[in-house]
Formats: structure tokens, C-alpha cells, sequence
């Protein structure tokens, strides 16, 4: 239930007994491919040229990571 994107967090606390949602939370790994999918869809909805002018500075991140996340290169 905690990777159902249909179910609040908060329903799959409930279920178990959790008292706190961060007890819940660590049913929360994430899967590295659907990191990946996720981030390349929300940029598909919202292209980068319209996201915050702190997005297109990447920081500290070397660029050759950043090609890879975003399936432009490989591993």
C-alpha cells in the first residue's frame, strides 16, 4: 500500500497500528528506475525552460551525473 500512488500515506498508517507516520515511512524505499521515470515525467509536464532559474544552475553536481539521471548517457 505505501508505493500505491492511490493510497495516503496516512491509510497505510493506520492499517499496521503505526502511531507516527515516520514509523510507516520506512516501507518508503525508493526503486532507482522509478526515480528516474518520475523525474524524467514531471520535466516532460514541466520542461525545464519554465522551472525555477535555480534549476538550471546544477551546483555542485558534475554534469556527467547529471547526463546519467536524466538517461542521457550511461553507466
Amino acid at each position: 500500500m505505501a508505493r500505491d500512488p492511490d493510497v495516503p500515506l496516512t491509510d497505510g498508517q493506520c492499517v499496521p497500528g503505526h502511531a507516527h507516520l515516520s514509523t510507516t515511512e520506512i516501507y518508503l524505499t525508493p526503486v532507482l528506475q522509478e526515480v528516474i521515470a518520475d523525474v524524467l515525467a514531471h520535466f516532460t509536464r514541466r520542461p525545464l525552460e519554465t522551472a525555477s532559474p535555480r534549476l538550471l544552475d546544477p551546483g555542485p553536481y558534475r554534469p556527467e551525473t547529471l547526463n546519467i539521471l536524466f538517461g542521457e548517457g550511461t553507466v
